[in-house]
Parts: C-alpha cells; sequence; structure tokens
C-alpha cells in the first residue's frame, strides 16, 4: 500500500514536473515569457513562482502536467519543435541521475522512477492526437513537417 501511495504522489508527480521543466527550459532559452507548469489536475492546492515560472499543483497530482506560455502563435516551427523535444529529453536525462541508485531486481524508489521515466520520456515521443490533445511527438513531427514544406 505504502509503495503504491508513493508511486502516485511522490514519483509520478516528480516524472511530470521534470517534463514540464524540460518544455521550460528551452523555451527559456528561445526568449518565451511568462512560463507556466501545472501538476495533476482538479482544482489548485497551491501554486508558487520559480525563477519566472509559475508553478501550480493540483488536487489530483498524478493525473498528467502541463506547460503552456503566452507565445502561442509567435513561435517559429524550430521553436515549437525544440520546446517539444525538451520534455521527454529532460525525462530521458533524468533517468541518467538515477543510475547510481537503481536497483533493478528490487521494489524501490528509484526503480520506479526510472522505469516510469522511461515510459514517459519514450511515449511522448509518439507522434499522436486524441482529440485536441497532442503528444510531444505530434508537435515535433508537424513543425519539422512544415519546416520542410516552407523551404
Amino acid at each position: 500500500m505504502f509503495d503504491t501511495l508513493l508511486f502516485f504522489y511522490l514519483v509520478v508527480p516528480l516524472v511530470h514536473l521534470i517534463h514540464e521543466a524540460g518544455h521550460v527550459c528551452m523555451a527559456k532559452l528561445h526568449k518565451v515569457e511568462n512560463t507556466e507548469i501545472g501538476i495533476g489536475i482538479g482544482p489548485k492546492i497551491f501554486d508558487f513562482y520559480f525563477k519566472g515560472t509559475r508553478i501550480q499543483l493540483n488536487i489530483i497530482p498524478f493525473l498528467g502536467g502541463y506547460s503552456s506560455n503566452d507565445q502561442a502563435g509567435k513561435l517559429s516551427h524550430k521553436e515549437i519543435a525544440l520546446i517539444s523535444f525538451g520534455g521527454p529529453l529532460f525525462t530521458l536525462l533524468s533517468i541518467v541521475f538515477f543510475l547510481p541508485f537503481w536497483t533493478p531486481f528490487q521494489f524501490s524508489f528509484s526503480a520506479l522512477f526510472v522505469y516510469f521515466s522511461l515510459w514517459i520520456g519514450i511515449v511522448n515521443l509518439i507522434p499522436f492526437k486524441i482529440g485536441e490533445k497532442r503528444s510531444d511527438g505530434w508537435q515535433i513531427a508537424s513543425s519539422l513537417i512544415q519546416l520542410v514544406k516552407n523551404r
């Protein structure tokens, strides 16, 4: 029971935070202002600002995350592709930092983190669209297609 709570209330939100921070870091590299990260869904529990980015934790923190900025429609296709790639990149790179603590044959925090990060990093690179929701892979692929078309 404790392992399940640890996974849903610590590991999952942490992986989502790292993933969304990757998007925000790439956006900041491209001089994007007014960035925001949301972890979870439902009513807001609390929010705070960190280095100009608003970070909000919602009541159900294990059901996804998002990042946004006020530059919608103003970014080039290259910038959109790079910002979209930032999330999966940070997620997959975070695994490298946890590898020294990883115990693959035991149930542990580090194993949960590595496996879930691997899942999130890879799945987000797959281009798919469900309704209005688009994966990072979709954003990357569609931006690259537009770059090729515009040449």
